[in-house]
């Protein structure tokens, strides 16, 4: 005989399913997120070291288009801008759905210890 769930576990259960995948595309995107901040500062550094009168060229889908050092410097610097804000909202939302997991786990947890024989909690996680 298959014993089933409590009603009330299995939507915590459920929950927890699609928090964490969310959990799971936040990482995903904060790595990407972090990746291409990186190579904007790595492409900011080196562009630091260009003389000014450099020519420079930036791709524009399929075309390679002339540009000045500071233009490029300031959209760079936009875009980086642009990414730490990104990072900043991504990191506080993976920290957010963590918490809500932790706090999940540890109801579910609690519903399954009560429901259990003896109901006692046991050591080990």
């Amino acid at each position: 005989m298959v014993e089933r769930l409590p009603p009330e576990v299995e939507a915590k259960y459920t929950k927890y399913l699609k928090i964490r995948e969310t959990l799971e595309t936040v990482v995903r995107e904060r790595s990407v997120v972090e990746a291409s901040l990186a190579e904007v500062e790595s492409v900011l550094k080196a562009l630091e070291a260009l003389p000014d009168d450099v020519e420079i060229y930036k791709a524009m889908g399929f075309v390679m288009v002339k540009s000045d050092k500071e233009s490029i410097k300031k959209e760079l610097e936009n875009r980086k801008e642009d990414l730490e804000i990104k990072l900043k909202v991504l990191r506080e939302q993976e920290k957010a759905l963590r918490s809500e997991l932790e706090r999940l786990e540890g109801e579910i947890r609690r519903l399954l210890g009560g429901a259990g024989a003896g109901g006692g909690a046991r050591g080990g996680a």
